[in-house]
């Protein structure tokens, strides 16, 4: 009746199992992780032009990321980049939640630069995003949220063994 309609639909996906997949990263790519006073330029560029496209995203700048990197919660080593030749094609930003009943594992963001999407480096940075939080940092298990419309990523989620767990909707104001 205020004149919103539902705009998107995002699902907050959960993993638990007690082994991550295998992936391997196709020849000629490499991963790292993100060093604290060095790739705040190069991940704000890699996120601006991964998500560019995207419903709601709004490009961030450099000094955004830069205290995104430095919040308590976020550890610069479960910022993952895949690498080629020295360019950064893709890239997996963790974090992890404590409570007494122990930690939660979040995928926040999984970026994919326009110029390497097909090449399955997605699913590489997810798994290696994973894999941090899994053994590094022996989470219970691991959650995200994703554009019910994004295919290819829900075929990623869902081919790891995320499951559906819930489910929100974005409303816009009609104009």
């Amino acid at each position: 009746s205020e004149g919103f309609h539902a705009a998107k639909t995002y699902l907050q996906l959960t993993w638990q199992d007690d082994k991550v997949p295998d992936v391997e990263l196709p020849k000629g790519f490499s991963l790292r992780s993100f060093r604290l006073g060095q790739d705040e330029d190069a991940l704000t560029r890699l996120q601006n032009e991964s998500f560019r496209q995207n419903w709601g995203f709004c490009p961030n700048t450099v000094e955004e990321i830069s205290a995104r990197v430095r919040l308590k919660r976020c550890e610069p080593e479960g910022i993952i980049f895949v690498v080629n030749e020295g360019r950064l094609s893709a890239y997996n930003w963790t974090f992890r939640v404590s409570a007494e009943a122990g930690s939660t594992g979040w995928i926040a963001m999984t970026g994919v630069h326009p110029d390497y999407r097909g090449r399955g480096l997605g699913k590489a940075a997810v798994v290696a995003g994973m894999e941090y939080l899994r053994i590094q940092k022996r989470v219970e298990g691991i959650e995200l949220e994703v554009d019910s419309e994004n295919a290819p990523a829900m075929d990623i989620y869902r081919e790891l063994g995320f499951r559906e767990v819930r489910r929100a909707t974005w409303y816009e104001k009609s104009q």
